[in-house]
């Protein structure tokens, strides 16, 4: 059941030299372009974070609205990261890794995923599951092949 889906302007996904595993702009080294990934939850909506509210997780700089959005991922990040370190959920399903847009993104089953395109997203929602099943099998190999 597709519980959430919204999306803002559109993002340019920044091309990288070096795959990682989990997005970040290649420009600050933020993960998912500095977008607060708890917000997508409790505001419905992308949300740009602020400096001001920075944790590293995983070896990278998340950064969130507010201190409060900071502290709940603080307490169980992996519920509020994007699934598959922000790669798009579509391409994942299909074998391979892409930047997810913090723009394009969709909440299934308490679960964040991020797209590379609107059209990505369309597609995925065809047949959530199977992508979604799909998606959850393919990680750990397409995971191994990003380097750090």
């Amino acid at each position: 059941m597709l519980l959430a889906l919204w999306s803002g302007m559109s993002l340019e996904a920044h091309a990288t030299a070096q795959s990682r595993r989990v997005v970040t702009d290649a420009n600050t080294g933020f993960a998912i372009y500095g977008y607060d990934p708890v917000a997508y939850f409790t505001e419905h909506s992308a949300v740009r974070g602020s400096r001001e509210h920075e944790y590293v997780w995983n070896g990278v700089s998340w950064l969130f609205a507010s201190q409060a959005n900071k502290a709940v991922f603080m307490q169980n990040p992996d519920v509020y990261a994007p699934q598959f370190g922000g790669h798009g959920a579509l391409a994942v399903a299909r074998g391979y890794a892409s930047d997810g847009n913090p723009n394009v993104w969709a909440i299934y089953r308490n679960r964040l995923f991020l797209f590379y395109s609107y059209t990505a997203r369309a597609a995925w929602t065809e047949a959530v599951d199977l992508h979604v099943e799909r998606a959850d099998q393919q990680w750990p190999a397409i995971e191994n092949t990003l380097s750090r």
